[in-house]
């Protein structure tokens, strides 16, 4: 069976947002095994669903909230505290090889924040939707997890 969503194959679908599902997922679990578990729910899900989007963005907003409700479901069940950092390696920019293992180190409630505004390029009221937050709540969260930051690696932002 063939599914296509807004024009695209499921397979067209896969390629363009693996890499994507796939960094949120380690970013929340910390463990490659755990992450391919996770990353595959995500895609299943999708498969499985009848869900009308409006667009790519409805989609993509879609699977990242999808991809961090199994996260935190699949961390109830099964979570580890082991963190392999060898299999984090796929973002190209030196800088950011630097800080990820900072940013993994954070409290979730930051580490999220952090990643979907640095790493996928949302904006906070883009965040604000997707995670169903507050926008102050975003830039509170923003704040603090920049501060926790400098405090171990220094000022990469400003």
């Amino acid at each position: 069976m063939q599914k296509i969503i807004l024009g695209m194959s499921f397979e067209d679908v896969l390629e363009t947002y693996s890499d994507m599902i796939t960094r949120i997922c380690i970013v929340n679990l910390r463990n490659s095994d755990d992450a391919k578990d996770c990353y595959q729910n995500v895609f299943m899900k999708l498969f499985e669903k009848d869900i009308e989007f409006c667009s790519q963005e409805h989609l993509k907003a879609w699977l990242i909230r999808v991809c961090i409700n199994e996260c935190r479901n699949y961390r109830r069940v099964f979570y580890r505290l082991t963190i392999d950092i060898d299999k984090i390696i796929m973002i190209d920019n030196k800088q950011e090889l630097t800080l990820l293992p900072e940013v993994l180190k954070l409290p979730k409630k930051y580490r999220n924040i952090l990643y979907l505004y640095y790493y996928e390029g949302y904006h906070i009221q883009e965040i604000s939707e997707i995670l169903q937050m507050n926008q102050n709540t975003i830039k509170s969260y923003l704040k603090r997890g920049r501060e926790l930051l400098r405090k171990k690696v220094g000022d990469f932002y400003e």
